[in-house]
């Protein structure tokens, strides 16, 4: 590997990993890669075969932003069951690789194309995590993540790096991309809840959707709700400047990580966002500086915990500066082109026009696309239920998630739990709620009421399905309202013809 000197100035230090954060970022990515793995294998052939809820003529057929880069997928090659769990058990191996580092520049290549690979072929069902997961996956194959606490590592064929430090366009681009997500998720909450009466929180968790017992139990208290709000507006719009303080810049990372560990815990305490907050928590291992790994080492006096020895004070000279793969003008351009991506985004989200523009079509193939403006510019002032349902011939109506549940009741909480162990199901309805697109709700309701009526006797058979939308309007803080605004709606209406 070639390398060049380096001298100790801010810049370096803004910019410099520690090759030990690097690889227990390594080793917390893959751990998150193969439980998301594991999660979605249970529902592998409702969600990625033929017979599932999207068919891949579906894709096919699909305009921006759904079916955009589908031809990059090896999911897509054929609708069987058996190539999907093969293709997952690739996955797998090339998670487990990842996780144990070995031969991890081809672990993170196959991770990175399989994971696209199954983005594209299911883009209803993405999370925030899905989408940091695979921008992380493309980054690290810039920059070392097998230089330690790995079995890379041990081989006689090993880099040898002179520094635990290290400095180059990769790190640059593992860095800058997380301040890009806090920056890009403060800065469209520009409505009144966000900067006027901060009482976005209180609205977000009356939304029921997302909300865990522990966001319920909050919002008996307005005013901590306000500080909340006006708390996460000001980190997600400060960490960015404090990771790239020039002054005293070790201390800061690790008040930063120490802060941003909480703010996603609690997020998770709050909230059901799947697994992002544990993505963005694994993300933050590796900012954790030197000075972490010092004090460690203090404590913990394990060899593989230490400072380099080979070559001695070349700790104290500043990071070791590394050439990374392929031209070095291809992380700055791509680096620019993100944060372009994001201003448009700003400008136009993706969701609004059915027409691709170049930006989009890069940011699909290289798994760069993300938009992270959640919850903005502003929230829904309603609690909101949505639900697949069947209608018998008698008129009756059915849960087809959950027969005992009845939707339409006033008990607040839907309980998703018995149904959906991991809430990708629930973010699909969410998905066709918030972006509906008639292809994908067709196929939805198509399988579900074959499905019913496939388990069910004559006497419980549907004879159509929609999707349902139940919004309840939300009283100020303080205040009770008498009569609150209810609003049903049908999102789509499925009757099967003779064909079908």
């Amino acid at each position: 590997m070639q390398t060049i000197a380096a001298k100790k100035n801010h810049l370096s230090e803004l910019f410099a990993l520690d090759l030990r954060s690097l690889g227990l970022f390594r080793i917390g990515i893959a751990l998150i890669l193969l439980y998301d793995l594991l999660l979605r294998s249970f529902e592998l052939s409702f969600f990625y075969t033929d017979q599932g809820a999207t068919p891949r003529e579906v894709l096919w057929h699909s305009p921006f932003p759904m079916g955009i880069v589908w031809w990059i997928s090896p999911h897509m090659l054929s609708g069987s069951f058996a190539w999907q769990a093969f293709l997952f058990v690739l996955s797998g191996l090339a998670g487990v690789a990842l996780l144990l580092g070995y031969q991890t520049r081809w672990a993170i290549a196959i991770s990175w194309f399989l994971l696209m690979g199954s983005h594209a072929r299911q883009p209803m069902i993405l999370q925030g995590n899905d989408v940091l997961l695979r921008c992380a996956l493309f980054w690290s194959f810039f920059v070392p993540l097998g230089a330690r606490f790995s079995l890379d590592s041990l081989s006689k064929t090993a880099a040898t790096y002179h520094s635990n430090r290290i400095l180059s366009w990769g790190t640059a681009a593992i860095i800058l991309q997380l301040c890009i997500l806090y920056f890009n998720a403060a800065i469209p909450k520009v409505s009144y809840e966000w900067r006027g009466d901060f009482n976005a929180l209180y609205y977000v968790l009356n939304m029921d959707y997302f909300t865990n017992p522990f966001g319920y139990w909050l919002l008996q208290y307005p005013a901590i709700l306000v500080l909340l709000t006006k708390a996460t507006l000001l980190l997600e719009i400060s960490i960015p400047f404090l990771l790239l303080m020039p002054l005293g810049n070790a201390y800061l990372r690790l008040l930063a990580f120490a802060i941003m560990v909480g703010f996603h815990l609690g997020i998770y305490l709050c909230m059901d966002v799947g697994l992002f907050s544990f993505m963005c928590i694994a993300y933050w291992l590796v900012f954790l500086p030197s000075l972490f790994w010092d004090k460690l080492t203090a404590v913990i006096p394990w060899k593989f915990l230490g400072s380099i020895t080979e070559v001695t004070g070349t700790e104290a000279n500043g990071p070791q500066v590394l050439s990374i793969p392929g031209p070095r003008w291809l992380i700055p351009c791509l680096l620019i082109f993100v944060m372009v991506m994001n201003y448009q985004r700003y400008l136009t989200p993706p969701m609004v026009s059915d027409e691709a523009t170049v930006i989009d079509t890069v940011g699909r193939i290289t798994g760069l696309d993300q938009y992270w403006a959640m919850f903005s510019p502003g929230v829904l002032k309603d609690g909101l239920k949505i639900w697949a349902e069947g209608t018998k011939a008698d008129g009756t109506k059915v849960n087809l998630f959950n027969p005992s549940q009845d939707n339409r009741s006033s008990d607040r909480r839907m309980i998703w739990a018995k149904e959906d162990s991991y809430a990708r199901k629930r973010f699909l309805i969410w998905g066709l709620y918030e972006f509906p697109r008639d292809p994908f709700s067709r196929a939805f309701l198509k399988m579900m009421l074959e499905e019913w009526n496939q388990t069910h006797k004559v006497e419980e058979q549907i004879i159509s399905a929609q999707i349902v939308s139940l919004k309840t309007q939300t009283s100020p803080p303080y205040e009770t309202l008498e009569s609150p605004t209810i609003n049903e709606k049908i999102l789509m209406h499925y009757i099967p013809l003779p064909k079908d």
